[in-house]
């Protein structure tokens, strides 16, 4: 079953259980914030957090005020509160058996690889990941990766832009 975020639809194929994790009539009025996706695997669970600049109706300002945002720290910020509001909405729900990867998605072809390691070392530190006093780490991994990387790693398949398929 596809899962659909703006204009990009996902194909998480492999995984036992695929759940649009920020949909409100799940959560209700909720005041957490929430990841897009969660996918359970036999031993592991993903998270997935999504930002398409590149739809294909943003504004270049749109683009414009995303990339400031992204480089001032905001989004950093942001993507660490839903990781941790997610991991803890998990956690209550008695689903946090298994290790946790989290996958940031930044699709937007104009972002330098480069910088998507620097904000991975900040997104490191502002959720944390580790802490002298856990005997675990919050997240097996946390990467954020750009629409290639995203393809390169999970497949050519896992995800696609629905406006370039013609529907």
């Amino acid at each position: 079953m596809p899962f659909i975020e703006k204009d990009l639809e996902f194909n998480f194929a492999g995984s036992i259980q695929a759940l649009q994790f920020d949909d409100t009539t799940f959560h209700g009025h909720s005041s957490m914030k929430r990841v897009d996706f969660i996918t359970e695997h036999d031993d592991f669970y993903r998270f997935i957090e999504v930002k398409d600049p590149d739809i294909p109706a943003a504004t270049e300002q749109n683009k414009a005020d995303f990339l400031q945002n992204l480089q001032s720290g905001k989004l950093i910020n942001s993507f660490a509160g839903k990781y941790r509001d997610s991991l803890l909405f998990r956690n209550l729900e008695g689903k946090t058996d298994k290790p946790v990867d989290y996958i940031v998605l930044l699709s937007m072809s104009t972002l330098d690889p480069a910088m998507l390691i620097n904000k991975i070392d900040t997104l490191h530190r502002e959720i944390p990941i580790n802490h002298n006093s856990w005997p675990n780490s919050s997240a097996r991994s946390c990467v954020i990766l750009n629409l290639e990387q995203y393809k390169t790693r999970f497949g050519e398949a896992s995800v696609r832009r629905i406006s370039e398929s013609g529907e």
